[in-house]
């Protein structure tokens, strides 16, 4: 209990520090991912608010160029050699651009002239007489002389959103008036209010915080998801590693007390064979050496298996069959270290068919007792085949010996049996394997086939 207690705590310190580490990847992966919804927020709120706005420019724009064919040049032209509001030129364009105004809603129609000092002045603002916003002319206008540059080319022009504390806020956009000549006399102007605009960034704020609100809860499911599976991966982990490391100890043990008892034993064996050689009985030293074949058997063992976790396991159950005058013979390559079956999976599965063998062997009524063992690869695919002596089971129970529950045994008190097989079968099903079962003429044989294409190693 105290190994188990220790390799609990061993695991569960693991267990917290790497905890401790993935917390941190998880803290970052979420910082990250705020910062990435928070600038897309920030890129679709900056495109659709673009998206309005050079919509509204073009159109605006287009139809700056449309007042402008139809502005009466050669009036501007003579109003600008008398600039008076008395005018009948001023009165005709006046009323013009006023009436554009108000079909295309615009905040205002307007005609501008640049200075020799490149300052825009308004000369003709469409509005009506005593508006509010009417203007004086040759009033001073926002418009400069960059922002006017395209309209000396002859192309139209927008300005960015202008937030006017006057008229409020707005874009300009213009268009070139051109005499018969091809001179630049004034630029058209157009400003249109985009109040609209302004609602239109509230929407797309507002939808862009939905889509963030949604896009978090997302984020946290995913991460609950995640910590969720992942205790409880750990957990599964913990016990599966537990249970074989708990067999591993287990025959480990076992390993160490026949080593020592061997050792213990060495120089007594040495005694006798030397007694019964002096007194010249060769016989009795023969027999007395073929006694200690199973122990050579023991130390020769590590040269024959190379997998770790099968060695310490072959070890313990030839101990355990030796102490049961079992005979216990095996057949496996050098070289083989079965990568593709997992160590834990190893174990279980030749533990128990081994100590159901020596259990069976060791009730054998004839008293041969043997246990036969063979471990090979034949393509990709392990074969293990574990035959013993004993009492034969009757047809109607091999049927039922993997059946989770059902022992041939007797159960000791308060012992549960029968589910060695059940969890070996288990385990051939996970590797696509067969178990197959046969028993007659006071032998029974157990076969498994694995299939591990394709698997990684444990």
């Amino acid at each position: 209990m105290s190994g188990r207690k220790g390799q609990e705590r061993t695991m569960k310190i693991i267990a917290a520090r790497t905890n401790k580490k993935v917390g941190m990847i998880i803290m970052v992966a979420i910082f990250l991912s705020l910062c990435f919804m928070l600038a897309n927020i920030f890129l679709t709120y900056d495109s659709t608010v673009r998206t309005v706005e050079i919509s509204i420019s073009t159109q605006s724009m287009k139809t700056a160029a449309d007042i402008a064919r139809e502005v009466d040049v050669e009036g501007f032209e003579r109003f600008l050699q008398k600039p008076t509001e008395d005018s009948a030129d001023y009165i005709m364009l006046n009323r013009f651009l006023n009436d554009y105004r108000l079909k295309i809603g615009a905040k205002h129609v307007y005609i501008v002239v640049m200075d020799a000092e490149g300052n825009s002045r308004v000369m003709i603002n469409g509005l009506p007489p005593g508006d509010t916003a009417h203007t004086y002319i040759g009033e001073l206008c926002t418009l400069t002389m960059e922002e006017v540059q395209p309209a000396y080319h002859g192309d139209t022009f927008h300005t960015g959103i202008i937030h006017d504390p006057k008229y409020g806020v707005y874009i300009t956009t213009g268009a070139p008036l051109f005499n018969t000549s091809g001179k630049l006399v004034g630029i058209v102007g157009i400003d249109t209010g985009v109040e609209v605009l302004e609602q239109i960034e509230n929407n797309a704020l507002k939808n862009s915080l939905f889509y963030f609100f949604a896009n978090l809860v997302v984020l946290v499911l995913i991460v609950v998801s995640y910590t969720l599976i992942r205790r409880w991966y750990q957990k599964e982990t913990l016990r599966v590693v537990g249970d074989s490391e708990q067999t591993f100890q287990k025959e480990f043990r076992s390993i160490l007390t026949s080593i020592q008892s061997i050792k213990h034993d060495f120089a007594n064996h040495l005694q006798v064979i030397f007694g019964l050689l002096e007194l010249r009985k060769v016989e009795r030293a023969q027999e007395y050496l073929r006694g200690l074949q199973t122990d050579l058997q023991v130390v020769t063992l590590t040269q024959q298996v190379a997998n770790p976790a099968l060695l310490v396991l072959l070890h313990s159950k030839v101990e355990k069959a030796r102490a049961s005058q079992i005979e216990m013979d095996f057949h496996v390559s050098p070289e083989e270290n079965f990568e593709g079956v997992l160590s834990s999976d190893l174990i279980k599965i030749l533990s128990n068919l081994l100590d159901n063998a020596i259990e069976a062997a060791e009730a054998d009524p004839t008293g041969e007792r043997s246990i036969s063992l063979h471990l090979k690869k034949v393509g990709n695919t392990y074969q293990f085949t574990v035959e013993n002596t004993g009492v034969t089971i009757p047809a109607e129970n091999v049927k039922r010996l993997t059946q989770e529950g059902f022992t041939t045994k007797m159960s000791e008190a308060g012992g549960a049996r029968g589910y060695g097989l059940s969890i070996v079968q288990e385990i051939v099903k996970k590797y696509e394997g067969e178990l197959s079962v046969t028993s007659a003429r006071g032998r029974t044989c157990f076969s498994i086939l694995l299939v591990v294409d394709k698997r990684v190693a444990g």
